[in-house]
């Protein structure tokens, strides 16, 4: 339970073997959806089983040096604008079981929840960084909406894992335009959308799909 908000010139929360830069060497190609971390078998892991978290990180937003659990809570990061850095990021896998995540930031070392996971996520490439304040609406094929986020920093990716993306649905992402609703942390409840412009459009193919392309380098130590 409980509120944590962080501002951070570096990462915004980091779970590692000693100082930051410390743990497991090299990692892998980004994307996402891949390792599984029930499988992981180090000792470094961030669970986040409830309350609400807030990052604003020059760094990486969540940085574990091993695996990431979630099971429930409210997560919202505005990540770094530099490519060597991540909203999320990680070595040991993501698995996320239910609450809500949604994290923006740069695209060139991006990660999402994994395809273990047993709740829906899409990670979103976008093909040119966005300004600060940019909407994004995510709302399926009727205009029920699955989120109205206005990110506080420059961003060029975007992570959404919650309930309200079903399997086999299609939903449209739409950049700019405004919302009526009250803000809280950029995200809008209640109001009305409108003037938004169509980006693309995807269909949920199971616990991560990838919209785009992008984070596909190597990793830092």
């Amino acid at each position: 339970a409980g509120k944590i908000d962080v501002v951070s010139s570096d990462d915004g929360i980091n779970v590692a073997g000693g100082v930051d830069g410390s743990g497991f060497g090299g990692r892998g190609p980004r994307g996402g959806g891949g390792q599984d971390a029930s499988a992981y078998t180090g000792a470094l892991r961030l669970y986040i089983n409830g309350g609400t978290i807030t990052v604003q990180a020059g760094g990486d937003g969540i940085d574990v040096n091993g695996a990431i659990e979630m099971h429930d809570g409210f997560v919202v990061v505005n990540g770094p604008t530099a490519q060597n850095n991540a909203a999320l990021d990680f070595d040991g896998g993501f698995n996320q079981y239910g609450g809500f995540l949604v994290a923006a930031g740069s695209s060139g070392m991006a990660q999402g929840p994994g395809a273990a996971s047993t709740q829906n996520g899409v990670l979103i490439f976008f093909s040119a960084t966005q300004p600060a304040g940019t909407l994004v609406r995510i709302q399926d094929s009727s205009g029920q909406e699955a989120l109205t986020f206005a990110p506080t920093r420059e961003f060029q990716s975007l992570v959404l894992s919650s309930a309200k993306l079903a399997m086999g649905q299609t939903y449209d992402i739409l950049l700019g335009g405004t919302s009526t609703g009250t803000a809280i942390d950029g995200l809008y409840a209640d109001g009305a959308y409108s003037g938004g412009a169509l980006y693309a459009s995807f269909t949920v193919q199971g616990a991560f799909t990838q919209v785009g392309t992008g984070g596909r380098g190597p990793g830092r130590p």
